[in-house]
């Protein structure tokens, strides 16, 4: 793909982030009655969720097909679902525990109706595993339901990526998407659409990704400078046409919006673009902000909620606190956690110095 197994692509962290942010535009209507049953600009903008999926899969096969371990398939495939899941784990069960504790129903405390009370956390085991779309009644933490709906199928797409037979793959891979974005009506929340959801999206990124190997292994396009221009052109039109129509909230186009993004993510991340020269740490950075913003900003509505019940504050104002809090709670607790992985990292003699 033209590049290394480690290496972060800027330009890939760059949309991850516009996509996280225009995710929390999509959740102003749970921030503010000003917001809701309006079609204001970027409401659509839920679908980005299929920018995460197909990113996901991607990389999923991609990891596989550059493996050289021989292991067992569950085995490896489970392990692999553990280790790109449990990053999350911090900011979820924190994010998640703060979610119980402000909408938990006090007023029945106060009243002595401890059962009631009590009956608020029933589910809360479940949504710390991220395990929410294994039962009923929705996640609290709503944001969740994407990660909790991609654990759950996860495992399926690590054990087809291990298929040996790629044209096997491929039509698996193609065949699903196909009926599923065919037929369905894309944003439907009933059990079990979010587990097809997510499916969907997992296996269209693994698509790509075997098509893209697919044709760089035949040297279908050539490596020259006109190549590149024609591909970053075609990529840039891609991404920026599927952002308009999210912003234009034009919804009859979704199935198109999916197309421009498998089209403008399969040339960005085959490399072959000149987006691929991208360098910025500071986009970089961002662009890991991207998870702890998703997970945290529903969080952050519900507290300026909360504010808002004991001072009314200007529709303005909640936005701030919405979108500024969101930013810096994400880099506080971004800061925590990869300070604490670094201390786990380093021998024992190595930690006095890791505190100064």
């Amino acid at each position: 793909m033209g590049k290394s197994k480690n290496s972060r692509m800027a330009i890939v962290d760059l949309w991850k982030f516009i996509a996280a942010v225009m995710i929390m535009i999509h959740h102003l209507y749970y921030l503010s009655p000003a917001f809701e049953g309006k079609d204001y600009p970027g409401y659509f903008a839920w679908i980005y969720v299929e920018f995460f999926f197909i990113l996901t899969g991607f990389f999923t096969y991609r990891h596989f097909a550059r493996s050289d371990k021989q292991e067992n398939l569950v085995r490896s495939s489970l392990s692999y679902t553990w280790r790109k899941f449990k990053p999350f784990l911090p900011y979820t069960t924190v994010a998640i525990t703060l979610q119980y504790l402000l909408s938990a129903p006090y007023t029945e405390l106060l009243q002595h109706s401890y059962r009631k009370f009590l009956y608020s956390f029933a589910d809360y085991p479940l949504e710390v595993l991220l395990l929410g779309e294994a039962h009923g009644s929705q996640q609290r933490l709503v944001p969740i339901w994407f990660l909790s709906a991609m654990l759950i199928v996860f495992p399926l797409i690590g054990l087809l990526s291990q298929l040996k037979n790629k044209y096997l793959i491929l039509l698996i891979s193609g065949v699903y998407p196909l009926f599923y974005y065919g037929r369905t009506t894309l944003g439907n929340r009933v059990w079990p659409d979010d587990l097809l959801r997510a499916l969907a999206g997992l296996l269209l990124g693994v698509f790509l990704c075997v098509l893209c190997d697919m044709i760089r292994e035949k040297k279908l396009i050539p490596h020259n400078n006109t190549a590149a221009r024609l591909l970053t052109a075609v990529e840039i039109i891609c991404m920026l046409l599927a952002f308009l129509f999210i912003i234009r909230a034009d919804k009859s186009l979704w199935r198109v919006i999916i197309l421009l993004f498998a089209i403008g993510l399969s040339v960005m991340l085959s490399g072959r673009s000149m987006t691929a020269r991208l360098q910025s740490p500071v986009i970089a950075y961002l662009g890991k902000l991207s998870m702890p913003m998703f997970i945290w900003q529903w969080v952050v509505a519900t507290m300026v909620i909360r504010l808002n019940q004991l001072a009314a504050l200007p529709t303005a104002v909640s936005v701030a606190l919405y979108f500024v809090g969101t930013l810096v709670i994400s880099v506080v607790s971004y800061q925590i956690v990869e300070t604490v992985k670094a201390q786990r990292s380093l021998p024992p003699h190595d930690l006095p110095r890791a505190l100064k």
